[in-house]
């Protein structure tokens, strides 16, 4: 197996970021640090990440709805709440899939699989993110096509795959809007280049995974082969 996938499966971290500890040399394999991703190693060798030994481990899968105002981010010690506090001691390993902003809230997969992390944050797989967003202000066709045809943000190019209304009050809009790309706070950004305040964001879909009744705080217990990612 290559390195940078044992370091993955054994759910230290996400693939992508197992490169970048490897090229940083934080990496071990049998006492000898190593700089090249690629190389493949075994469950015979003794392979460390700054200093811990990392083997391999059963993979867990949990639903999450995440309340607003829990940040995803394992390492921020400033946060007030994490996503990690709200499991058992015994999943400490298990890290979030992808990003949901602080402000935002709805459905995480939380894993210790790297693969499956990988697979679903990486563009090149399509996955399918659904959010309910709720506007200021009244969203026209005329918006729909703009959200869909994109904006230059920075360095960044964002879009939504669909969109659709599903409420138009007099002064708000709430609309469901499916992205399969998921770049730092993609769709306030997005919805704020085309005139648009975002006043709450949910995830309510990864996949064919649904948030369905899962309350806020509350996670539930998933196989791999349930997931059908």
């Amino acid at each position: 197996m290559r390195l940078n996938s044992f370091i993955a499966k054994c759910g230290y971290a996400s693939r992508r970021k197992a490169d970048i500890l490897i090229l940083d040399g934080m990496v071990k394999v049998n006492n000898v640090k190593v700089y090249e991703p690629f190389i493949n190693v075994s469950e015979k060798d003794n392979i460390t990440v700054n200093g811990k030994i990392v083997s391999l481990k059963k993979h867990v899968y949990f639903l999450f709805n995440k309340p607003k105002g829990v940040t995803t981010t394992l390492s921020d010690r400033f946060a007030e709440k994490k996503i990690i506090d709200f499991f058992p001691e015994e999943f400490k390993g298990i890290f979030p899939v992808g990003r949901l902003d602080k402000d935002s809230s709805g459905l995480i997969l939380m894993t210790n699989d790297g693969g499956l992390c990988h697979k679903v944050t990486h563009p090149k797989f399509l996955i399918e993110k659904e959010y309910l967003i709720f506007l200021k202000g009244v969203f026209t066709d005329k918006d729909g096509v703009k959200v869909k045809k994109g904006v230059i943000d920075g360095d960044d190019y964002l879009k939504v795959n669909s969109v659709e209304v599903i409420k138009n009050k007099k002064f708000d809009t709430v609309c469901k809007v499916v992205v399969n790309e998921g770049k730092k706070r993609h769709l306030r950004r997005l919805f704020k280049k085309v005139g648009f305040e975002v006043k709450e964001l949910k995830r309510i879909r990864i996949a064919g995974l649904e948030l369905g009744r899962l309350k806020p705080g509350e996670f539930k217990i998933m196989s791999r082969s349930q997931l059908k990612i």
